[in-house]
């Protein structure tokens, strides 16, 4: 029974917190502290509000709590849960919109102290590259190029805020370094696919026929079809990052890693030529095939579960 109820007033927040306009979620939490028992509820609001809501919601939210009659450790939490829980690419864009205005200073150092102390040395890495790409481009502009002292500041803060202002200058230059490396294909995610798709680019090679004198007609055609699939699904793999391309590659590639075992059952000119198209040693068709098969699961794999990953993180209610 206290188990349902539990339930029953988790979903309830969730519900109001998500669907309801934001003015009237703050204003909830100031009703729910003016109670005796509401003052936890309160603090799990604004922490699903931190969460779930957008990014340009919580930088709202944190400018109505910084107001009266709201407690200014209300805002602090808010940000807090905010820069330590969203994706990557969130705590990114919330930094740049917490260091301009109407935001005072306050606002800002405390989301890059909580992002720079709560989360994974990755976490860092992608940020730094993430703040390194707004620099060019600021989020509300339409893509127009915006001034560089909001991100520079930013920048700074997150390398070095809490060793003093010449270890932040440093910091700041080594910061916009790794910051362009990482915006530049350091992801380790992005190289496994790119060398994924140099594999399957390998296995096109090693299926497009080289001497077509004694080819079967149907054979040569299904040969070529192959090969040029093998290729394209190669190029498309290192540029885009859609699991839907790697699943593609590990399909295709996978095929044609298994079909040798068919090949001797079925007796088809048309595939034994397609396996074996000549000028190629024997055994490389078939093993080039299956080592791209397997790079391409496994960046299907990882790509996968980094989003659900980020989506767990985006959508779970905070302690």
């Amino acid at each position: 029974m206290l188990q349902a109820a539990d339930a029953a007033m988790d979903e309830l927040v969730r519900t109001a917190v998500v669907s309801r306009p934001l003015d009237d979620v703050v204003h909830l939490v100031t009703l729910l502290e003016q109670t005796p028992d509401g003052v936890a509820v309160a603090a799990k609001v604004l922490r699903l509000a931190a969460v779930a809501r957008s990014v340009d919601d919580v930088t709202r939210l944190v400018e109505l709590l910084g107001s009266p009659p709201h407690r200014a450790d209300r805002m602090d939490e808010a940000i807090r849960v905010a820069a330590e829980q969203r994706p990557v690419a969130e705590v990114g864009r919330l930094l740049f919109l917490l260091h301009r205005p109407p935001h005072d200073p306050h606002t800002g150092t405390e989301a890059v102290r909580a992002a720079a102390t709560g989360r994974p040395l990755e976490d860092l890495v992608q940020l730094l590259g993430h703040l390194g790409e707004d620099r060019a481009t600021g989020p509300g502009t339409g893509g127009a190029e915006v001034p560089d002292t909001d991100t520079t500041a930013t920048g700074r803060m997150a390398a070095g805020f809490a060793t003093g202002p010449g270890a932040a200058t440093e910091g700041s230059r080594s910061g916009r370094s790794l910051a362009s490396r990482t915006a530049g294909g350091s992801d380790p995610v992005r190289w496994m696919r790119r060398l994924a798709g140099v594999l399957v680019l390998l296995c096109a090679a090693a299926h497009l026929p080289l001497h077509w004198a004694d080819a079967p007609s149907r054979g040569l055609v299904a040969a070529l079809g192959v090969a040029a699939c093998c290729l394209v699904l190669g190029v498309v793999l290192v540029f885009s990052g859609k699991p839907v391309v790697a699943a593609a590659c590990a399909a295709v590639t996978g095929a044609l890693a298994i079909a040798p075992l068919l090949d001797g059952r079925i007796g088809s000119p048309t595939l034994s030529y397609v396996l074996d198209p000549g000028g190629v040693v024997h055994p490389l068709p078939a093993l080039s095939a299956g080592v791209a098969a397997l790079a391409s699961l496994i960046v299907l794999a990882v790509t996968l579960t980094r989003r659900q990953t980020a989506g767990e993180r985006r959508m779970s209610l905070p302690g």
